[in-house]
This record gives structure tokens, sequence and C-alpha cells, in this order.
């Protein structure tokens, strides 16, 4: 009886993507739309996905075309995807299902958005609400969904209407953020990742619910990681504590000029919180005067981004020089190979 009334349910959520003649079976809905008998099928598979549905404001559903399951041999998936495997299966079915209607066709080009999903469990994601989905309108109409380790996806067919909100196809399956220490080694800032081990930050950052991280490169920490590295360790933690903002989930369009973010640092008395103050100039944009390499990279309780130089918070009025390509440190040049790497454990 349940399952009967899923299907009907599942009906209704693939009825209105039915061409032309308005056909509500299942069969007429299915031959409508070819590109998306894999997913459907995953769908009929683990129907009670449909019961997590939320009942106000409508959903947005992600949908994987025939060819995005093709594909995952050729993604992080590979060697993890498994259809007959519940507890892998369901979280990645949630993680396409935004919560709310997002209309591809509305976004303004430029600006990137992070956007809730129904996936809340805390094995995958420690943010409120729901793990995040990053989605970005480039010129030309082109939109891009982006995930796990800037894994990106691209729309096939948008803006497809069903009575509980919006279908969105697109070329890949979306994978749910790793974790920030797995994420720091991709992206090859091990210093900055040793440096919070070091600081005895770690795992409380990594599992520190909603926070913004910004991570020098290592080649920035090696220009000034000899002084660094001779730090007690609370001087260190003060200055790692430094690149994270707490409690807020910060993609790049949200930092605007001149803008502060209160981060976990304190000033010498210990009793107030440290700002980073935001600066642009053109397209790029500094925290404090270290300019920000790459920007928005989904983690598992955030955001991060790359910075070209290690923060001070005795150096909040630093100000970066636009006309010149690398900013000077804020710290005194004291240079070392693999700053930090033998915190790591």
């Amino acid at each position: 009886m349940l399952l009967s009334k899923l299907l009907l349910a599942l009906a209704g959520l693939f009825v209105s993507i039915a061409v032309a003649d308005d056909k509500t079976d299942l069969g007429s809905v299915q031959a409508a739309n070819k590109n998306l008998t894999k997913y459907y099928d995953l769908i009929k598979k683990y129907p009670d996905i449909l019961l997590q549905l939320p009942s106000y404001k409508g959903v947005t559903i992600i949908a994987p075309s025939d060819k995005a399951f093709d594909n995952i041999p050729y993604t992080a998936l590979n060697g993890q995807w498994d259809p007959d495997d519940k507890a892998k299966t369901v979280p990645l079915l949630q993680y396409h299902i935004l919560q709310g209607t997002v209309s591809t066709n509305a976004l303004d080009v430029g600006p990137t958005y992070v956007k809730a999903t129904l996936l809340t469990d805390p094995q995958y994601t420690n943010v409120t609400s729901g793990q995040n989905v990053l989605v970005n309108k480039q010129p030309g109409d082109t939109v891009v969904f982006t995930t796990s380790m800037g894994t990106r996806c691209s729309l096939v067919t948008g803006d497809i209407e069903f009575q509980g909100g919006l279908i969105q196809i697109v070329d890949n399956l979306l994978i749910p953020p790793a974790r920030l220490g797995k994420t720091s080694e991709a992206f090859k800032v091990s210093s900055f990742l040793g440096g919070l081990y070091a600081a005895k930050l770690m795992p409380d950052t990594a599992d520190r619910k909603n926070i913004t991280v910004f991570a020098p490169q290592d080649e920035a920490f090696g220009l000034v990681g000899g002084g660094l590295e001779k730090m007690d360790t609370t001087q260190l933690a003060r200055i790692m504590g430094y690149h994270v903002i707490p409690d807020q989930v910060l993609v790049s369009s949200a930092f605007t000029n001149n803008s502060k973010f209160k981060t976990l640092a304190t000033d010498a008395s210990g009793k107030s919180q440290v700002s980073v103050i935001i600066r642009q100039a053109g397209n790029n944009k500094y925290v404090n005067s270290a300019q920000i390499v790459q920007p928005d990279i989904l983690i598992a309780n955030g955001l991060l981004h790359l910075i070209s130089n290690v923060l001070n918070p005795d150096a909040e009025s630093a100000a970066p020089n636009p006309t010149i390509g690398t900013q000077a440190p804020v710290f005194p040049v004291s240079s070392i190979k693999g700053a930090f790497t033998s915190a790591l454990p």
C-alpha cells in the first residue's frame, strides 16, 4: 500500500515533465523523458526518499542524466558508487534535492549562490539546514553546480516544472563535500593544515559547525614559516585562528569592499575577537592584504578560500597594493621548506 502511494507520488513528481499532450501516466512520462530513465529507476528503488520532500516552499531536484550515470567510472565516485547500498545511495539522492525552488533562468550572471539540500546526515555534513551546493550562472546562460573538491557539473535542461517545484537535469552526479583535512591536502595547503595541528586546533576546526576558512598557499607558509614554527602553542593558535570565521558560511560574492568579519582570534586582552577586512580592487578580492586566489571550495562544515599570504591578527590594517602582482608578507621573512608538515598526523 505504501509503495503504491509512493509510486503515485512519483508519478505526480514527473508528470509535468511530459510534453505536449499532458499525459499523466508514468509510462508516458518515461517515454517523453528518456534522459532520466536511470535516475527514475533509482528513485523507484528507494521510494521513501519522496516522503522527505518538504510540503512547503517547494524543492529543486538536480536530476543526473543517463549519461551522468555512465560517467561515474571517470569521477570521484568510481569505486564507491553502489546503487544497491542504501546507506550510501540515499544520502547521495538527498544531496540532489535543494530546499526551495531555484530557477536557473532567474539567476543573475556572476554571483555564486549557496543552496542547502536535504542531506543532513552528520556523516556527510556539519552545516545548519543541510549540506550545501554552489550554483553559478556564467555568461552564455551556462549554469554550473559545484560540489566536493571543486567538482563541477553543468546544466543540460533547466527549469522543468512539476507540482512540487523544479527539476534541473545535469551532466554529472553531485558529490557531497569532503572534510577540511582531506580537502586541504587535495588543494596543496598542507602547511596550513599542519599549522592547525601544531596549534592544537584540530580536529576542533574540522568538527566546528558553519565555518569559513582562509587557507594560505604552501608557498606563503614557506616564506614566513621559520618564525612561525618557533612560536608556542598559544601564540600559534592565535595566528591560525585568525584564518577561521566562525558561525558563517560565506561565498566570495558575499565579500564586499571594506566588509569585516570576526574570526576565532582574539586581541591582546583575549576578550575581543579580531576581524579580517575584505578589500576589492577591480575583479580581485583581498583578505586584509592577502589576495583570494581560489575562492568557494566546499568542505563538510562550510567553505574554504585559498589566499596568497599568511594573515596576521596584529596587522588587520594591512592593505594590498593592487598595482603589484605579489603582496608583501605581514610577518618577517624566514624561509623554511615544508612548514608545519611534521605536525600532520
